[in-house]
């Protein structure tokens, strides 16, 4: 056997390890960078918004937003929607549903259900208001429990409905130690 090869082979092999040791610990630094990056332009947006900055405040939404942030999407959208910004509010709206926010998910009802940036189609509000339901949105809940109670967005009347979703609100509310 010739040694000098077995570990000029062994040094190399050694090095492709460092090397994707070194990389995966770069990109771990990188994503956590670009999250924290993120998390701050949607606390600086809620800042700006609470002191009443609302320009600014969509400034740092449209950051996080623009990053793929979901939340930062659903915060945008409101935004936009109290603006009477109809068309963008959906679209963003839009985009943090399809990551599963319950935010997003809950504003593209609201769209759906009045009509606003998008042709008004009951169905497909409730199908947004039921996914942000799912995902523990409590006014979701709400508007769906009044719905299930009414026969609103063309939901056949059921109280058994309203009421098993009443109950599991009421729950999810004394988990989170929430009196709403």
């Amino acid at each position: 056997a010739d040694y000098g090869q077995l570990e000029m082979k062994n040094s190399t092999n050694n090095i492709r390890v460092l090397l994707t040791i070194a990389g995966t610990f770069l990109y771990g630094a990188s994503v956590w960078a670009e999250q924290s990056d993120v998390d701050a332009a949607i606390e600086a947006g809620f800042k700006a918004f609470n002191r009443g900055d609302v320009v600014a405040a969509m400034m740092h939404y449209e950051t996080a937003s623009n990053a793929g942030s979901a939340e930062g999407q659903a915060r945008l959208a409101w935004v936009l929607d109290q603006s009477e910004q109809n068309e963008d509010a959906v679209r963003w709206y839009r985009a943090s549903a399809e990551q599963g926010h319950a935010d997003g998910q809950y504003g593209l009802g609201e769209m759906y259900a009045k009509g606003e940036g998008v042709e008004k189609d009951e169905s497909m509000a409730v199908k947004y208001f039921t996914l942000a339901a799912e995902n523990g949105h409590a006014q979701a809940q709400r508007v769906l429990i009044n719905a299930y109670q009414k026969g609103l967005f063309g939901l056949a009347t059921d109280p058994e409905k309203a009421a098993a979703m009443q109950s599991r609100l009421d729950q999810q509310q004394a988990e989170a130690g929430d009196d709403e």
